[in-house]
């Protein structure tokens, strides 16, 4: 039985009516040099003559080996799972493949795992770090190799990042709490070892400082961002003789396990305490009540930060301050409204 010839670049160029230069240039996800139009031409046709690349030879020739280094914190997380979504949603679209790596919320892992991406040689590197020391990370850009930060920033260290405002996004929601009335607002957050539960810590301190007179706060730091510290934190504020009245907790895991330990206290939202959480998810619709959210985009976040990783492995560099995006507080029915008399 003779084999069938596999078809070849020449064979696509050919049926696509471009040069063999453009199909190259297409399937590699270099953007310029042709219209859009053109573009899908050249990958349908690839599509529809079974036109595989040839990883090895284009990794010779050009020295790339045309693979995405991506570690995040923990591939259980909803919210991790939609930055990979997004990444590869957009790597799809170009010849590049992804390498996954688990840090498990372990900065020790994620350093060990960023040299292990550094040894494969990859082109650049995503990450969602688990840690604000990010040293490992420097060395990757050191090596070379472009890198993204997702959720995350380094100011001043020339590592390009996507991320929303923590700050401005937290003080909004606690904002929220506050205008509903009320004054003894408890905080349940990670370990504070990640940028971003640093910066929502700091925002909810600001807006709970505009109401120094009125309360103070209780802030709960958990061992890790697992649904067991929001558990263990639920019963650390609400089991005592003056629980809050309301609390934002600032991941969605922990805010899970906030709800089971509110559960196994007898306790509801908003009718014993109020309720906001960060990372908006969709079972945050099917739970009674509903909980109000601050959305954390993290699919679009992944999708942004291939794309700006991308245009940086092309020579373009992507534009300064684009990789912003809204964090928007989204009100639902778990933030109960006191009674003026209830106010303490």
């Amino acid at each position: 039985m003779t084999r069938q010839r596999r078809p070849t670049m020449d064979d696509v160029a050919r049926a696509s009516g471009v040069s063999k230069a453009t199909v190259s240039r297409v399937l590699a996800g270099v953007e310029g040099g042709c219209s859009a139009a053109t573009a899908e031409v050249v990958r349908a046709t690839a599509r529809r003559l079974g036109y595989v690349v040839n990883a090895l030879a284009a990794s010779l020739r050009s020295r790339q080996t045309y693979t995405i280094g991506l570690l995040v914190a923990d591939v259980s997380n909803p919210f991790f799972g939609g930055i990979a979504k997004g990444v590869e949603a957009r790597l799809s679209q170009t010849g590049y493949s992804v390498i996954l790596g688990n840090t498990g919320n372990s900065p020790a892992r994620e350093r060990h795992l960023a040299r292990v991406l550094i040894e494969k040689q990859i082109d650049g590197l995503i990450a969602a770090p688990s840690a604000a020391a990010s040293d490992h990370l420097l060395e990757v850009q050191q090596a070379g190799i472009g890198v993204v930060l997702v959720d995350s920033d380094l100011p001043g260290s020339g590592l390009d990042s996507v991320t929303i405002d923590n700050r401005g996004a937290a003080e909004a929601g606690v904002r929220h709490l506050l205008e509903s009335g009320h004054r003894r607002i408890g905080i349940v957050t990670g370990p504070l070892e990640a940028m971003f539960d640093q910066q929502r810590l700091e925002g909810a301190q600001t807006a709970i400082a505009a109401f120094t007179a009125h309360g103070a706060e209780l802030v709960v730091a958990g061992a890790d961002l697992e649904a067991g510290g929001g558990e263990a934190a639920a019963r650390s504020l609400m089991a005592g003789p003056a629980p809050p009245s309301a609390v934002f907790v600032t991941n969605n895991m922990m805010t899970l396990g906030f709800l089971v330990g509110l559960a196994g206290l007898g306790l509801r939202v908003p009718r014993d305490v109020s309720l906001i959480a960060f990372d908006d998810q969709d079972w945050y619709c099917v739970t009674t009540p509903r909980l109000t959210a601050i959305a954390n985009p993290g699919q679009e976040m992944g999708f942004l930060a291939a794309d700006r990783l991308l245009r940086r492995l092309a020579g373009t560099p992507p534009e300064a301050g684009g990789g912003l995006l809204d964090a928007k507080l989204i009100r639902r029915d778990s933030v109960r409204a006191l009674h003026p008399a209830e106010v303490t």
